[in-house]
């Protein structure tokens, strides 16, 4: 199922498929169309909806003109067009007009922010107590608002036509009860009154169009709003999509539930699924508002910049179209078991749309964990266990691995250092022949291969004028070029499980 919007406002083109029942939230910046596509969604289950939604101005044809304009409906291999012909919009071909019917939701309900209050006439509550609201309704605004008072509302049937209920809420004044009509109630308050009664009404499997009544309510009643909204449309099977610019609520949604309208082109919109929320937060909020999608704890500065350029090679082999990638930090924490340690309580610092991992050192894994097995060190053990779902290990001891890969004693290896520094000749074979290079012998092997890389890094500074981070980085980079270059699958196995979690 899928429609499409062309020269509506402006929007030149955008499509959009139809997910699934369950709750979507739509967002993106202002002027994608959000609003457009809803109003074109609500066409589904409404024939008003176009003459609603999509005004034009009968006095001046120059004037919030939808010449041009037209809204494309695909359903089971076929497709209708809706184009303004100046009066009104029409199907072509015209042997399709039924086809919205063959859309498996039973009704379309669209729910946007209304600030209008229907108010009683006296004569309409004068010796009335009114009646009192579907259970659903209060059991809405109560757990909502955060308030009990909602529990006692009532409504009186107004003179104004079907569906106009005046709602009511009661309250005791010197042993006589008195009421505040919609007037005193807050614009959150009536957007909540308003979608409860939809929701509760509503039947099962069908569509639901909700366009930013969240916008008057405070974060934690956002929040509320969203666990409601999900409840009811897992009990009735109903796909909701939410338009909204709250951060708040995209922090609060599993990331598969979000999608993003983003501009592909001047004019031209496209939707993403499965976004990171870091990375729409970046688009929509505030640079308060921003934040990460996932958290790297490693052992020292070396791991960081190993794991940073792994993080890149990564990067490097998706599609560069997809500017949705995940956005990450990777923090240095100290030894592996400080990096556990971390691990283990940085659920109660992190909001929970943020993911975090350790990623070890290779020693770690081949020598530190056999080490606490064979010695029976419980707590040790015990710690590796707990963590193990979020653990993963780097390829090598960062310094270590570097080290044996300068010291290839290889024309291939000579010429890829050489090219990493352009404008300057850094020979890494005379490097690692110097007599000042081979007397660091310690016995450790981590500690001699820090030594010696130590070395080679000054010694490509001095000769290049480079500062010594960017010559590690660019060694790493060289360390995960030619490490992957025959092993992507690996590293696909390792990124891939963790960023499509």
């Amino acid at each position: 199922m899928k429609i499409t919007l062309k020269n509506i406002k402006k929007i030149n083109c955008l499509e959009f498929t139809l997910p699934q029942a369950g709750v979507y939230l739509l967002t993106g910046l202002n002027g994608v169309g959000k609003t457009s596509l809803l109003a074109a969604l609500y066409r589904i289950g409404s024939s008003y909806a176009f003459q609603k939604y999509y005004k034009t101005n009968v006095f001046e044809e120059r004037l919030d003109s939808y010449d041009n304009a037209e809204v494309i409906y695909e359903i089971n291999g076929k497709e209708v067009a809706y184009r303004y012909g100046g009066m009104r919009w029409r199907a072509t071909p015209n042997k399709e007009s039924k086809l919205l019917l063959e859309f498996p939701y039973p009704s379309v309900k669209f729910v946007e922010v209304n600030a209008s209050r229907v108010e009683p006439y006296p004569n309409e509550i004068k010796n009335k107590k009114g009646r009192p609201v579907d259970d659903s309704i209060k059991s809405f605004m109560r757990y909502v608002l955060n308030d009990r008072k909602w529990l006692d509302l009532k409504y009186v049937n107004t003179q104004r036509g079907t569906g106009n209920r005046a709602y009511l809420l009661p309250y005791k004044k010197s042993n006589t009860t008195y009421y505040y009509s919609e007037k005193n109630f807050s614009l959150g308050e009536l957007c909540v009154l308003r979608l409860a009664c939809k929701m509760s009404d509503v039947v099962k499997n069908s569509l639901m169009l909700i366009d930013e009544v969240e916008m008057a309510l405070h974060p934690q009643a956002q929040v509320r709003l969203l666990e409601k909204v999900q409840e009811i449309s897992e009990e009735k099977n109903l796909t909701v999509l939410f338009s909204t610019h709250s951060a708040t609520l995209v922090k609060a949604i599993d990331r598969k539930s979000i999608i993003y309208l983003d501009a592909a082109a001047p004019g031209h919109f496209k939707s993403i699924h499965d976004v990171y929320p870091a990375r729409v937060l970046g688009e929509i909020a505030f640079d308060d508002e921003q934040s990460v999608d996932y958290i790297f704890f490693v052992e020292d500065s070396q791991a960081k910049m190993l794991l940073e350029q792994m993080l890149g090679y990564y990067y490097s082999l998706k599609d560069s179209s997809d500017v949705f990638l995940p956005l990450y930090k990777v923090v240095p924490i100290g030894g592996f078991v400080q990096v556990l340690e971390m691990l283990g309580r940085s659920s109660q610092i992190f909001p929970p749309h943020v993911k975090q991992y350790a990623f070890l050192d290779k020693d770690v894994k081949d020598e530190s964990l056999p080490a606490a097995l064979r010695n029976n060190d419980v707590k040790l053990t015990a710690l590796f266990n707990s963590l193990a779902s979020n653990t993963r290990y780097l390829p090598c001891t960062p310094e270590q691995g570097l080290v044996n890969m300068l010291e290839q004693d290889q024309p291939e290896m000579i010429e890829s250092v050489k090219s990493l520094f352009a404008g300057t000749t850094i020979h890494i074979d005379r490097i690692t022949k110097e007599d000042q290079y081979t007397i660091l012998t310690k016995n450790n092997p981590r500690a001699r291969a820090k030594d010696r890389l130590n070395y080679i890094v000054l010694a490509i500074a001095s000769k290049s004028g480079l500062d010594t981070v960017i010559a590690h980085k660019s060694l790493y980079k060289l360390y995960c070029d030619r490490y992957y270059q025959h092993a992507s699958s690996e590293i696909h196995q390792l990124f891939g499980t963790i960023f499509r979690g």
